[in-house]
C-alpha cells in the first residue's frame, strides 16, 4: 500500500514539475511576470495528491486544503495584476489545473492526468504561436469554425442511423458522417498550413494544401506557370507534391472508415504517393531551386475549404454516388462498381472513396473496393493532368503530364501485383 501511494505522489510531482519547468522558462524571458517556477508547481501538485490522499481520514482534509488553495490564487492574482498591470490568468488557471492534475494522479487515473498534463504543457508552451495565429485569423474563419463544430456535434447526433430508398442507398447519418469527416480533413490541414505558414517550406505547405484541394492548388499553379516562362521545376515540383498529397488522403479516410480494407488500399495508393514525392524531390533540388520563394504567394491563395453550401453539394453528391454504387453493384455487378468510380473520378475522390469504404463493410469483396479506388485516382489524375495541359505553361505541363504517366503505370502495377503473385 505505502508503494502505491509513493507511485501516486511520484506521478503527481514528475507532471507538475514538467509545467513548473516550462513556466521557469517562460519567466526567464519575461522576469517582470514571475507568478511561480518548477518548484512551486510541482509543490501544488504534490499538494492536490496530498489532499486526495488524506482525504480517505476525513473529508476535511479535502476541503479545507482545496480552499486554502483557491484562495492563495485569488489573493496573488490580484496583488500580481496591480503589481504589473496585467489581467492575464494563464499562471493562475494553470495552477488550478496542476492541482487537478494531482489529485488524479492520487486517484490513479494516470492516463487522463498525464493527457491534461501534456495538453496544459502543449497550451503554454506554444503561446507565441497561438496569439500570431489568432491575430492572422478572419472573421471568415472563425465562422467557418463555428459552422463545422455545429454540424459535427449538433446536427450530426441527431440524424437517425437508418436506411432508407432502393438498396437502402440513403442514410442520413452516415450521409453527414461523411460531410463531416472530409470537411474535417480538409478543415485541419487548411489550419495546420496556416499555423506553419509559408516560411516553414513550401514543399510541407504544398502537401498541406493538396490534402486542402489539389485541384485548386494545381489550377493555381498551372495558371502563374503560363505567366513565367523562366520557373519550370518549381513549379513541377509542387504540382506533383500537391496531387500526390490526394493518394495519402484517400489512405486517412478509408482507414478511418473501413480499417480492414486499408491494408488492401495501401499498396496501390502508397506506391502512386510514393513515386510522385520521389519525382517532386528531384525536381525540387534541380538548377532553379533558388525560385522557390516565388510559390510562397500561391500556396497563400489556397482558401478556407469549409463552408456550409459546398459541404452540403458534397452530401447530396454522396448520396448519388453511393445510389449508382449500390445500383450497378446490384444490376451489372463488378462492372458497375468500376463504371460509378471512372465517372465520380472526373469531378472528385472522395465521395467515391467513402462509398467503397461503406459498400466495404456491407459485403463488398476487396479486391472490387481496392480496384474501384484505384480507378477513381487515376481517371482524377488523367483530369488533373488535361486540365494542366490546356490551363499550365508548355514545359510545366509536359513534365508533369510525364510523372503522372509514370505515377498511374505505377498504380497499375501495385494493383495487379498482388494478382500475378497468387
Amino acid at each position: 500500500m505505502g508503494f502505491l501511494v509513493l507511485e501516486k505522489i511520484g506521478i503527481a510531482v514528475l507532471l507538475s514539475g514538467l509545467i513548473g519547468l516550462e513556466r521557469q522558462k517562460r519567466f526567464q524571458k519575461y522576469s517582470n511576470q514571475m507568478f511561480g517556477g518548477i518548484r512551486t508547481y510541482t509543490l501544488m501538485g504534490l499538494l492536490g495528491a496530498l489532499s486526495f490522499i488524506l482525504s480517505s481520514y476525513s473529508i476535511l482534509f479535502f476541503v479545507v486544503l482545496s480552499s486554502g488553495f483557491l484562495l492563495f490564487l485569488i489573493v496573488s492574482y490580484v496583488v500580481t495584476s496591480r503589481k504589473i498591470d496585467s489581467s492575464g490568468a494563464t499562471s493562475e488557471f494553470a495552477s488550478i489545473l496542476v492541482y487537478i492534475v494531482g489529485i488524479l494522479s492520487a486517484m490513479g487515473q494516470f492516463v487522463l492526468a498525464t493527457a491534461i498534463a501534456l495538453l496544459v504543457l502543449a497550451i503554454l508552451h506554444f503561446k507565441d504561436p497561438l496569439h500570431k495565429w489568432a491575430k492572422h485569423l478572419k472573421n471568415a474563419e472563425i465562422v467557418s469554425t463555428i459552422e463545422f463544430a455545429v454540424i459535427a456535434f449538433v446536427v450530426l447526433p441527431s440524424l437517425p442511423n437508418t436506411e432508407y430508398g432502393m438498396y437502402g442507398f440513403f442514410n442520413p447519418y452516415i450521409v453527414w458522417l461523411m460531410v463531416v469527416l472530409i470537411s474535417g480533413i480538409s478543415f485541419a490541414s487548411y489550419i495546420a498550413m496556416k499555423v506553419l505558414g509559408a516560411r516553414k517550406g513550401i514543399g510541407a505547405i504544398g502537401f498541406l494544401g493538396g490534402l486542402v484541394s489539389s485541384t485548386a492548388l494545381t489550377l493555381s499553379f498551372a495558371g502563374e506557370s503560363k505567366k513565367d516562362n523562366s520557373i519550370v521545376n518549381p513549379y513541377v515540383a509542387a504540382i506533383i507534391i500537391a496531387c500526390s498529397a490526394m493518394f495519402f488522403r484517400v489512405l486517412v479516410e478509408v482507414g478511418i472508415l473501413s480499417p480492414d480494407l486499408v491494408g488492401f488500399v495501401a499498396l496501390p495508393m502508397v506506391v502512386m504517393g510514393t513515386t510522385g514525392m520521389l519525382f517532386a524531390v528531384f525536381f525540387w533540388f534541380g538548377k532553379e531551386k533558388g525560385k522557390r520563394q516565388t510559390l510562397e504567394k500561391e500556396v497563400k491563395t489556397v482558401k478556407n475549404p469549409f463552408a456550409l453550401m459546398p459541404a452540403l453539394k458534397f452530401g447530396v453528391f454522396f448520396v448519388l454516388i453511393m445510389f449508382f454504387a449500390k445500383f450497378g453493384g446490384k444490376t451489372f455487378g463488378e462492372q458497375g462498381i468500376y463504371l460509378t468510380s471512372a465517372v465520380s473520378g472526373l469531378v472528385d475522390v472522395d465521395a467515391i472513396t467513402v462509398s467503397i469504404a461503406n459498400l466495404f463493410k456491407d459485403g463488398l469483396s476487396k479486391e472490387v473496393a481496392v480496384a474501384g479506388i484505384t480507378i477513381a485516382t487515376i481517371v482524377n489524375t488523367i483530369v488533373k493532368g488535361s486540365m494542366l495541359f490546356i490551363l499550365g505553361g508548355r514545359k510545366v505541363s509536359l513534365r508533369v503530364c510525364g510523372v503522372f504517366f509514370v505515377i498511374i503505370l505505377s498504380g497499375l502495377m501495385a494493383s495487379f501485383l498482388p494478382v500475378f503473385l497468387r
